[in-house]
C-alpha cells in the first residue's frame, strides 16, 4: 500500500527568509486526499517536497524527513523517485517534453523502457478515459488552456505511478472533464492502491469525493488533518455550502440534520432581483466571429456584447472558444470573418497602440506577460508603456492592497505562487485605467478569500464604468459577480442571458446551491442575508 510520511518537515527557499513550510508532520495512506489552504500557504512547496524536486533541485534549507513509497526523498536518486511518484504542475504547457499529445501521453513510458504495444495499448486506454480523442495528432501548442491541462494529466497517469501528486488538476476543466479526472482516479484508488495528494482550491468539487483531508494554514503548518467534513469548520472559508451556513448563522459541521435543515432555509429565500439591463450602446461588441486553427474551427458565428459597467461571463467545455474569442475581442487573432467593434468602431482600423490603451487583457497563464524585477515595478513598467507615469489612473500601492498582494510589490514576480502570478498581472494591466478589461480563467490559484478580493476589485472597476468579460469554468464566481452569460459549445453561441437563470437551464453549469436546492435563486452566497435564523433542526 502507498504511504507518504512527513517528519516535522520545515522547508525555506534559497531567496526566502521565512520558511514555506514550518514543522509539517503527516502521514497519508492509499486514498484520496485533498490539500487546501490558501495562495501561498505552501500547498506546492509541499507536493515538490514529496516527489523530491524539494530540495533537489530548489535547494534552500531542509530539516525533518519525507519518504514516498518507503523511499528517502533526500537519500534516493531522483530517478528512483520518479518511477513511483507522477507531478501534475499548475502550468503545464511550461513542462511539456514533446510537440503532440500522443507523445506526451507516450514520452514517460518509453523512458520507462516498456514494449511498444503496451504503450500503444495504455495510451489508447487513456485517451478514451479522458476524452482525448478529439485532440489526438495535434500540436500542444494548440491545444486549449483546459485540454493542456488533461494531457499533462494522462501524461502523468501513463507511467502507473503508486503516488500522484496534482497540483489545481481540475482547475481550468470544465465539469464534465473534472469529473472524468475524478472517477478515474477513484478506480485507481480500488484497482491500484494509488495514493493521490490534490492541491485544489474549488473544494466544492472534492469535499464530498475524497478519503481525507490537509490544511495548511497561512504559515505553512499544519492546520487539520482528517475527514473533509471535520476539517472544513477549521478554514477561515470553505465551499458555498460550508460560507452559505456561515452566512446564514447555521452550525457547523454540516451533518445530515443540519443539511436539510439548511435545504429548507435556503429553499424559501425569495428571489434575488436581477441587475437593471444595461442601457445605451455597448463599449465593446462582436458578431458572427470565424476562426480556425490549421484547420479547425475554433469560432463559428460567435458573439457578444457587453456594456459599461457590465460583467460578462463566457462558459463552456474545454475547447468551446472562449479563449479564442477573448483574442478575437483583443485583437490578437484576425478572425476569417465577422467583425469586432470598440466604441462603435472596428477594432481592425483601429491602431494597436490606440486599442492597447482602452482594452486590457490577462491571459489564462500570467506569467508569459510577467517581465519585471519585483512586483512593483510590473506596475510601473505598464504606466511607463502608455505614458501615464505623472497621471496616474490607479494608485499602485492601493491596487496591490485590494488585491492582497501589497506584501510582496518587491518580490520578483515569476518566483510567486500561480495565484499571487495572477493578480500581478490582473494589477499590472488595471493600473493603467482601461475600459475593457478581458480575463481569461481569472480564478485560476486563487483561494476563496482570493476570488473575494478579486469580485471586489470587479466589482468598483464595474461601478467605475469599465465593461468587463470574464472567461471562466468557474461557475460559482460567475454567479457571484456576472450578470449576464453567454454560453458557447462548439464555437458557437448556445445560451445567452441573466447568468442565475442561465446556468440553471444547464444542469453541467449550475452552481452548489443551485443543485442544493432545485432552484435557479440563489445561486451564490452574495444573494444570502447575513443572520438568517435557519431552521430549528439545524441545532
Amino acid at each position: 500500500m502507498a504511504t507518504a510520511e512527513i517528519e516535522r518537515l520545515t522547508y525555506t527557499y534559497p531567496d526566502r527568509a521565512d520558511p514555506a513550510l514550518r514543522d509539517l508532520t503527516l502521514c497519508l495512506d492509499q486514498g484520496l486526499h485533498l490539500l487546501a489552504g490558501k495562495s501561498g500557504s505552501g500547498k506546492s512547496t509541499l507536493l515538490r517536497a514529496l516527489c523530491g524536486l524539494v530540495p533537489h533541485f530548489h535547494g534552500g534549507r531542509f530539516a525533518g524527513r519525507v519518504a514516498v513509497d518507503g523511499l528517502d526523498t533526500r537519500r534516493a536518486q531522483p530517478v528512483r523517485i520518479a518511477a513511483r511518484v507522477g507531478l501534475v504542475f499548475q502550468e503545464p504547457a511550461t513542462r511539456f517534453l514533446t510537440g503532440t499529445v500522443a507523445d506526451e501521453i507516450a514520452f514517460g513510458m518509453e523512458v520507462a523502457g516498456l514494449e511498444g504495444e503496451v504503450i500503444r495499448r495504455r495510451v489508447d486506454e487513456i485517451v478514451e478515459r479522458l476524452e482525448l480523442g478529439a485532440v489526438m495528432g495535434r500540436s500542444l501548442d494548440r491545444l486549449s488552456g483546459g485540454e493542456q491541462q488533461r494531457v499533462a494529466v494522462a501524461a502523468a497517469l501513463a507511467r502507473g505511478p503508486r503516488i500522484l501528486l496534482l497540483d489545481e488538476p481540475t482547475s481550468q476543466l470544465d465539469s464534465q472533464s473534472a469529473e472524468g479526472v475524478l472517477s478515474w482516479l477513484l478506480e485507481l484508488r480500488q484497482e491500484l492502491g494509488l495514493l493521490a495528494l490534490i492541491a485544489e482550491h474549488r473544494l466544492a468539487r472534492l469535499v464530498n469525493k475524497v478519503d481525507g483531508m490537509v490544511y495548511l494554514d497561512e504559515a505553512g503548518a499544519l492546520g487539520g488533518q482528517g475527514e473533509a467534513g471535520d476539517v472544513l469548520p477549521m478554514m477561515p472559508y470553505g465551499p458555498p455550502l460550508i460560507e452559505a451556513a456561515r452566512k446564514l448563522g447555521a452550525p457547523l459541521p454540516l451533518d445530515q440534520t443540519r443539511r436539510e435543515a439548511l435545504q429548507e432555509s435556503l429553499a424559501g429565500l425569495p428571489c434575488s432581483p436581477s441587475r437593471p439591463a444595461p442601457s445605451g450602446p455597448p463599449r465593446l461588441a462582436a458578431d458572427g466571429l470565424r476562426h480556425a486553427y490549421n484547420g479547425v474551427p475554433a469560432l463559428d458565428g460567435a458573439g457578444l456584447e457587453v456594456h459599461p459597467g457590465e460583467i460578462v461571463a463566457v462558459l463552456g467545455r474545454n475547447g468551446s472558444g472562449k479563449t479564442t474569442l477573448l483574442r478575437c475581442l483583443m485583437g490578437l487573432e484576425r478572425p476569417r470573418s465577422g467583425g469586432v467593434w470598440l466604441n462603435g468602431r472596428r477594432i481592425d482600423s483601429t491602431p494597436v497602440a490606440e486599442r492597447a490603451k482602452e482594452i486590457a487583457f490577462v491571459p489564462q497563464w500570467p506569467s508569459a506577460m510577467l517581465f519585471a524585477e519585483s512586483v512593483r515595478e510590473e506596475l510601473a513598467l505598464t504606466l511607463r508603456n502608455h505614458g501615464l507615469q505623472d497621471n496616474l489612473p490607479e494608485a499602485p500601492d492601493r491596487l496591490l492592497e485590494e488585491l492582497g498582494i501589497e506584501e510582496v510589490g518587491g518580490r520578483y514576480p515569476r518566483d510567486l505562487a500561480a495565484g499571487e502570478q495572477q493578480r500581478v498581472a490582473i494589477a499590472a494591466v488595471l493600473v493603467s485605467g482601461p475600459g475593457v478589461l478581458l480575463l481569461d480563467e481569472p480564478t485560476l490559484g486563487l483561494d476563496w478569500l482570493a476570488q473575494k478580493r478579486l469580485g471586489d476589485l470587479l466589482e468598483a472597476q464595474r461601478a467605475n464604468g469599465v465593461a468587463i468579460v470574464v472567461a471562466t469554468h468557474d461557475v460559482e464566481f460567475a454567479a457571484a459577480h456576472a450578470e449576464t452569460a453567454v454560453v458557447l459549445d462548439g464555437g458557437k453561441v448556445v445560451a445567452s442571458g441573466p447568468t442565475a437563470d442561465t446556468l440553471f437551464a444547464r444542469p453541467t453549469l449550475r452552481t452548489s446551491l443551485q443543485n442544493f436546492t432545485g432552484r435557479p435563486h440563489p445561486a451564490s452566497v452574495n444573494e444570502l442575508p447575513v443572520g438568517l435564523r435557519p431552521s430549528k433542526r439545524s441545532g
